[in-house]
């Protein structure tokens, strides 16, 4: 498990992939409020307890008021994929798939997440997912949620774009 301080430092980073993102794509002022709080606070739930951060995390948004950031951060990085391959309810029973502007500040957050190391460095998606494989192994739910996120995330042109143009940015850095 991966320090505070470190977690701090993957927030910060992909915080700051989320910020080119958003200039990247020239998101208007509310998105792109909304897609770096949820870059900021995904992996809030890490502190909680429970077997689920990005539940744990959800419930604390939705608790704090904030319903639309809940659903994002419920369902960050192929949450519900990784919580049905762990075996936990269904997340789209808790908090429902955000749909319409919100579903395009998911897959920016999932972008922004998915080029960013644990440390917050900057990462391709292979430095990425050979970095989870080494820390979880290759038979993790986690592993396998983001190999199906990463397909997703590529079956679609623009942010297929996107995750190329932040990963061409942190070879060159």
């Amino acid at each position: 498990m991966l320090s505070a301080p470190s977690r701090y430092e993957h927030a910060r980073g992909v915080a700051q992939q989320a910020a080119r993102a958003a200039r990247s794509l020239r998101l208007p002022g509310a998105r792109r409020r909304l897609l770096l709080a949820a870059a900021w606070l995904h992996d809030i739930g890490y502190a909680r307890p429970g077997p689920h951060h990005a539940v744990a995390g959800a419930r604390a948004l939705r608790l704090a008021g904030h319903e639309r950031l809940a659903r994002i951060v419920a369902h960050h990085s192929n949450a519900a994929e990784r919580a049905r391959l762990e075996g936990l309810p269904p997340v789209e029973r808790e908090f429902p798939r955000p749909t319409g502007d919100d579903a395009l500040v998911l897959a920016l957050l999932d972008v922004s997440d998915l080029v960013t190391g644990p440390r917050g460095e900057r990462v391709d998606p292979a430095g990425r997912l050979a970095g989870l494989v080494e820390r979880r192994g290759p038979d993790s739910p986690a592993v396998a949620a983001l190999v199906r996120n990463v397909n997703r995330l590529g079956a679609d042109p623009v942010t297929r774009a996107l995750v190329e143009e932040l990963s061409a940015q942190a070879v060159m850095s």
